[in-house]
């Protein structure tokens, strides 16, 4: 089959970028506009060279009441091209009224790739192809400039992104419309378009034809070649990243960790890439201004905690950044530990076993276990949180030594060690820091007859010690 310009070319981009592999089964988003339906057209006639499935997929937005029409209209031409159809309808406005804060753009942009994807699920294919063109990247790189995107907002679409191809990003919308005329091909036109009280559109008619008549007449193509140099440079960018990632991150229990020795060196600029992987494996947005917060902590010769909003969280403790959301399950009410008895506290998952007995020569270990002189404690006690500023002696030392220093000592995070569990005697002075350390002014000596035994069994907190 003999193909004219626009189709040989269109040939030649999807094998160069790799776009469709033959018997590969591939839904075409057609709205019925004029893009989507040259895309149809051409691609039915270059797939004698593809040999590929195609299948028009069609979504009614119910935003217009022409939209009725359309589909089975889209699925008519589909049909004349011996392809099979699939079409749906959607309430859009219902949708952003049960989503308050988005904008009827961004709502009609969710349904819509919620439709994509069902489709691709349902009729078991392997890729769909949008129209996005040439002109549609550069309405895009300007909208993510004004809103001050970094080097992924600006590189934007690129040919391929996992399931999604755009055959059409190597044409600006006057190359497909000359191609429309030349074929003869009905479209519908979307009179929502030309309403330039979207943002999209007032680049569209407004900002772009002053660009191409004042200033540059192939903005386009020149955005294109932009947007191509900053895709290289990202990934360069990414490349670092994934090496930093391979070489520096672990899991701990369910945030996402670094080992700062491999962070403090880098350049604030892979480093603030690293800290845009990491939310977006979070799945969560986050501003430049979080990410410079999170940067200065990282350079920062202290220990921190930074708050990031919505219950997350990047903590700085000894070697190591963690990110990941705040945790609630450490937080626990004081309990008054009877003697003898068994105490659990279901938030730290831990069990406290406490009893008085005669001394048969075990002192306890501190981790497990704690043996008090039963003569020298002051009943009754406490299982309480750490309070800021207090002191113990601990076990074998002769000086005071504040609780949140030997935390500190033990490389407990600073965001455990003032939820930290302790138990004191009723005047509050502390006895045993639960897993770790023994106050000396309660120890056993030669003269202990009765030993105050205090047993630890479980205790999440100590995944952090």
């Amino acid at each position: 089959m003999r193909f004219i310009g626009f189709e040989y070319e269109l040939l030649k981009f999807i094998k160069k970028e790799r776009l469709v592999f033959p018997k590969e089964k591939v839904l075409l988003a057609v709205s019925g506009g004029a893009d989507s339906i040259a895309m149809m057209h051409a691609l039915s006639f270059i797939n004698s060279e593809l040999k590929a499935e195609f299948i028009v997929v069609h979504l009614n937005h119910m935003l217009r009441p022409e939209s009725e029409k359309e589909g089975p209209a889209v699925c008519n031409m589909a049909k004349n091209l011996n392809m099979e159809c699939w079409m749906e309808s959607r309430d859009v406005l219902k949708y952003k009224e049960k989503n308050k804060g988005l904008s009827l753009e961004e709502a009609a942009r969710i349904v819509r790739y919620s439709f994509f994807e069902d489709a691709l699920e349902k009729l078991k294919a392997d890729k769909i192809a949008t129209a996005h063109h040439l002109s549609d990247l550069t309405e895009n790189f300007f909208i993510r400039l004004f809103r001050g995107s970094g080097l992924g907002g600006l590189v934007g679409m690129s040919p391929t992104n996992d399931k999604y191809i755009k055959p059409f990003l190597s044409f600006d919308e006057k190359t497909i419309r000359e191609y429309v005329t030349i074929k003869r091909l009905s479209f519908f036109e979307d009179k929502t378009n030309d309403d330039v009280r979207y943002i999209r559109n007032k680049i569209r008619h407004m900002l772009i034809p002053t660009i191409k008549n004042e200033f540059c007449h192939n903005i386009e193509k020149n955005i294109s070649k932009t947007v191509q140099i900053l895709r290289e440079y990202q990934e360069f960018i990414h490349g670092n990243v994934k090496e930093i990632f391979e070489k520096s991150f672990f899991d701990e229990n369910g945030n996402m960790s670094f080992y700062l020795k491999d962070l403090v060196d880098e350049d604030k600029l892979l480093l603030s890439e690293v800290i845009k992987e990491t939310f977006r494996e979070l799945n969560v947005e986050i501003s430049n201004v979080k990410i410079r917060s999170v940067i200065d902590l990282i350079e920062k010769e202290s220990d921190g905690e930074l708050n990031l909003g919505k219950r997350f969280y990047a903590l700085k403790s000894f070697d190591k950044l963690s990110i990941g959301s705040k945790a609630r399950s450490f937080e626990w009410n004081a309990i008054e530990l009877d003697v003898p008895s068994e105490v659990k506290v279901q938030k730290l998952q831990m069990k406290i076993s406490a009893f008085v007995e005669d001394h048969d020569g075990c002192l306890g270990n501190a981790k497990e276990s704690a043996v008090f002189d039963a003569k020298k404690v002051k009943f009754p006690l406490f299982l309480r949180t750490i309070k800021l500023g207090e002191k113990m002696v601990p076990l074998g030392m002769n000086g005071h030594k504040k609780v949140l220093s030997i935390l500190k000592d033990r490389k407990i995070p600073s965001s455990v060690r003032t939820r930290f569990p302790i138990v004191s005697q009723a005047d509050g002075k502390a006895l045993w820091i639960v897993g770790i350390a023994i106050s000396d002014e309660f120890k056993v000596t030669s003269k202990t007859r009765k030993v105050l035994v205090l047993i630890r069994e479980g205790g999440n907190f100590l995944k952090h010690a």
